[in-house]
């Protein structure tokens, strides 16, 4: 189920165009689950990812790849509830003689889940790869065949992908 809060200020929302491309030129995310009961807290961590753009079944928007330790907070906050939002800054610029920041931003909604079989995770991994270590699939295809055992890889389906830059820039176009 989609997020249903409209945003509040219409006029600073980017396209669903210029929504994917800072999703996908992002240099890291911010993972936002609801935590775990036994803390209480909702957990937010920082991560290395790759989003990819193609629609699939239950992710009209496209999928979003991180991995990690199998086991861990963030696994377990994901079990007990895997809705989750995930946010990347793809420009964020103080202005002090303006009193503001000037940014540009994408929040993506939707559920995630462990990649369960080795060919999911394997997708996985391989797109973090073309992402971080462009030029290097020989190296990256034999780290993630020595690593793939131990690897968690976690898959985002996104469900809806928005965005927003500050006023400032929004007066600043042509």
């Amino acid at each position: 189920m989609p997020m249903s809060v409209p945003m509040r200020r219409k006029r600073q929302r980017l396209s669903d165009d210029e929504a994917r491309s800072i999703m996908a030129s992002g240099e890291y995310g911010v993972l936002v689950t609801g935590g775990t009961a036994a803390d209480g807290y909702p957990y937010g961590v920082p991560l290395s990812y790759a989003f990819e753009a193609c629609p699939a079944p239950g992710a009209p928007w496209g999928r979003i790849y991180f991995h990690g330790a199998p086991q861990g907070h963030k696994l377990d906050a994901l079990a007990e509830n895997p809705r989750v939002s995930f946010v990347v800054v793809a420009h964020n610029e103080t202005a002090p003689e303006l009193l503001t920041t000037l940014y540009r931003s994408a929040m993506a909604f939707g559920e995630a889940r462990i990649a369960e079989d080795d060919d999911e995770r394997r997708a996985g991994l391989e797109a973090l790869g073309r992402r971080y270590c462009p030029g290097l699939d020989a190296k990256v295809a034999a780290e993630i065949e020595g690593s793939l055992a131990r690897t968690a890889v976690v898959v985002m389906d996104v469900e809806e992908l928005v965005a927003k830059e500050a006023i400032e820039l929004v007066r600043a176009r042509p």
